[in-house]
C-alpha cells in the first residue's frame, strides 16, 4: 500500500523538475551591445545580376585586423543598407574598422574602409565606395 502512494509523489516530483525554469540574473544583456548601421553607396551603375557586396567589421589589435562580423549581399542594387550588432568582447579595446567591397563577376570594382570606435548603442556610418 505504501508503495502505491510513493509512485504518484515521485512521478510528480520528476515531472515538476522537467517544468522548472531557472533564470540567470547576470545573463546576456543587449544594452551593452553596439549597433553599427548605414548605407553603402556607389556613384556608378552596376548591374545587380552579377554583383556582390561584402561588409566586414574587424577588431584592430597590434596593427592587425581580426574579423568579428561579416555579411555578404548577392545580386543587390545599390544603395544597400547594412546593420551589424557587436558585443563588447568582439570589440577588444574598442578600435575597429568597417570595410565594404563591391564585386562584379568576381572582380573588385570599388571598396571603402573607415575607422570605427566601439560604443554602446547605435552608430550610423555611411560608406561611399570608391573605385
Amino acid at each position: 500500500m505504501k508503495c502505491n502512494t510513493y509512485i504518484p509523489i515521485l512521478s510528480a516530483l520528476l515531472l515538476s523538475a522537467c517544468a522548472t525554469t531557472n533564470t540567470v540574473s547576470d545573463g546576456f544583456s543587449n544594452h551593452i551591445q553596439g549597433t553599427l548601421f548605414g548605407w553603402i553607396t556607389f556613384d556608378d551603375y552596376v548591374a545587380p545580376v552579377s554583383t556582390s557586396v561584402n561588409v566586414e567589421v574587424c577588431q584592430v589589435s597590434d596593427n592587425q585586423c581580426f574579423t568579428v562580423v561579416q555579411q555578404d549581399y548577392q545580386g543587390v542594387q545599390l544603395p544597400v543598407q547594412y546593420s551589424v550588432v557587436i558585443a563588447p568582447i568582439q570589440a577588444g579595446n574598442g578600435e575597429m574598422k568597417v570595410r565594404a567591397i563591391l564585386r562584379s563577376q568576381g572582380e573588385i570594382i570599388a571598396k571603402k574602409e573607415e575607422q570605427y570606435i566601439f560604443t554602446q548603442g547605435s552608430v550610423h556610418k555611411d560608406l561611399k565606395l570608391e573605385a
